[in-house]
């Protein structure tokens, strides 16, 4: 039985390295969160308590982190993966971190002489859960095989998609359209409210008409519509408002390195950083019609009070 590695054991690393174990391999994982092993070691996880520790004798090395900083940290810094990975053992990151990021590991990956992959995953919590994501391979020729093999207990579609950075540049381009789709998901919902509209017959008719979008049907902004969605659940995080902002961030920054300007992304962005601003960081995106149905409702007072 394959022993792997799994660093990052929260909403996605969880589940996911759940799934590593259905698949028959010995799981080892670490975390900074305490209360993050002690959830996994009931699925089954081997409890590690550093990276080095986690690392030891892994054929395969998984990173699930949330940005690039924390994932350039773990496979990069001195106590990193890649300086206690095992000769030939093959690092694959599933997290969101960025073009520029994923270029500079790469690089730290040849100067250790370590095998790396970037694999950013889409899919959300549900897909990790379902062993269903859809992986973006970059990375070298000679060891997407052997990622395409490993990737394949936790999804049902693994794209090579080029060299290295191609697989964020993917990423980028998705997270993109998911971002603004959730965000004007979230302004539709309020204005149906504002509007004396009845959401759960909204939501049939849009799952059925030129509006119908996967974040619609699978994380409905507005409360009891889909009975798994966050809103349903007090806006529990699956997919947290400031990462949400981070993403459409890089693809501003993407935008911005090759002469384009991404207006949509600028106005969402603007949306969900003012919704962390007003509490909503820790909550799920899709919280974000909360702050603007408390501003329309402010906006109406202030309109009868003049």
């Amino acid at each position: 039985m394959k022993t792997v590695a799994w660093i990052g054991l929260g909403f996605m690393g969880n589940p996911m390295s759940k799934n590593m174990i259905k698949a028959g391999y010995t799981v080892r994982g670490y975390d900074i969160d305490p209360d993050a092993i002690s959830r996994a070691t009931k699925n089954g996880v081997i409890a590690a308590y550093s990276v080095a520790e986690a690392v030891k004798g892994a054929e395969v090395i998984y990173t699930m982190l949330p940005t690039g900083k924390e994932v350039k940290e773990v496979l990069t810094g001195p106590n990193g993966v890649f300086a206690n990975a095992a000769p030939g053992a093959l690092v694959i990151d599933c997290s969101t971190i960025g073009i520029d990021t994923a270029g500079e590991i790469h690089e730290s990956a040849d100067a250790f002489g370590a095998r790396f992959v970037e694999a950013p995953v889409s899919g959300g919590t549900e897909g990790a859960r379902d062993a269903t994501l859809t992986f973006m391979m970059g990375g070298k020729d000679e060891d997407i095989p052997q990622a395409a093999e490993m990737l394949k207990p936790l999804g049902e579609y693994i794209a090579h998609v080029g060299g290295p950075k191609a697989g964020q540049a993917a990423k980028v381009v998705n997270n993109l359209i998911m971002a603004v789709c959730l965000t004007v998901n979230c302004e539709a919902t309020a204005l149906a409210e504002r509007l004396g509209l009845d959401l759960k017959a909204m939501f049939e008719i849009i799952i059925r008409s030129s509006g119908d979008n996967w974040t619609f049907r699978t994380w409905n902004p507005a409360p009891g519509v889909v009975a798994e969605a966050p809103s349903s659940h007090e806006f529990k995080a699956g997919f947290k408002t400031w990462l949400l902002a981070k993403d459409l961030s890089l693809a501003l920054t993407a935008g911005r390195s090759v002469g384009l300007n991404i207006s949509t992304a600028e106005a969402a962005h603007a949306l969900m950083s003012n919704h962390v601003q007003n509490g909503g960081a820790d909550m799920d995106a899709t919280s974000l019609v909360l702050t603007m149905s408390t501003e329309a409702q402010k906006a109406t007072q202030n309109k009868a009070v003049a």
